[in-house]
């Protein structure tokens, strides 16, 4: 799946060569549910065993919490870690044996940027988000590892996507400007940083906020939160 960044930096995808198959996603901390895409002809197995990536782009996503199944948040898009993936099967594959929160419908998406939110980043006339020093654009992301929730700006060169720098096997680190560290258990603001380095390595899965259309009370996504999804 190929997201792409317009020239107003909205998320949008174009047409694609492949076919979107509904999955349930299982990492140690999270379930993930949404659309992966597998080329004509290709089974799931065949397209995850073959993805040299270190990422894997999701559409149509909804998180929730691995304990406890509570509704995290809703996306459009998001990049999750392979190495993080426990699980992962067709989700028309599962019994239903109980109820979960998972089939119950989702609400339309719409993107739940806060407006007025003043997150310290700097904006051209144009309106674009820009770094003075570095020719890419910023893209406001929410980074999770582990028991951290990242929101800061990711940076993608041009002619590039954000999962091409993800999946950029030379970097050991990625910058983030702008940058707020949470705690997840308590919600608990740690670090707040005009510049930080994070580990690839230790990346959960990226959401950019553009494409986040709903979301639990957590203060890592800027966005009007709401309680699920409807």
């Amino acid at each position: 799946m190929e997201a792409r960044i317009d020239e107003k930096g909205k998320f949008f995808t174009p047409r694609i060569t492949k076919d979107a198959v509904t999955a349930f996603v299982r990492t140690a901390g999270k379930i993930i549910v949404g659309s992966v895409y597998v080329r004509p002809g290709n089974r799931l197995t065949d397209e995850l065993n073959s993805d040299p990536s270190s990422f894997l782009p999701i559409t149509d996503v909804r998180v929730y919490d691995a304990d406890d199944e509570r509704f995290q948040f809703q996306s459009s898009f998001i990049l999750a870690a392979y190495r993080e993936i426990l699980l992962i099967s067709e989700l028309d594959a599962l019994a239903t044996i109980r109820d979960v929160p998972w089939n119950a419908p989702s609400a339309e998406p719409t993107p739940l940027i806060r407006e007025g939110d003043d997150l310290g980043v700097h904006i051209n006339e144009r309106g674009k988000y820009f770094t003075v020093r570095t020719p890419k654009d910023a893209v406001l992301c929410a980074v999770r590892g582990g028991d951290l929730a990242v929101l800061g700006y990711l940076y993608v060169r041009p002619d590039r996507r954000l999962k091409d720098e993800l999946n950029d096997e030379q970097a050991r680190y990625l910058p983030m400007t702008d940058v707020r560290v949470f705690r997840v258990s308590d919600n608990m603001l740690l670090y707040h940083a005009s510049f930080l380095l994070i580990g690839r390595h230790a990346i959960d899965i990226v959401a950019p906020i553009d494409a986040v259309t709903g979301a639990s009370n957590v203060p890592w996504l800027p966005i009007r939160s709401t309680e699920g999804e409807g």
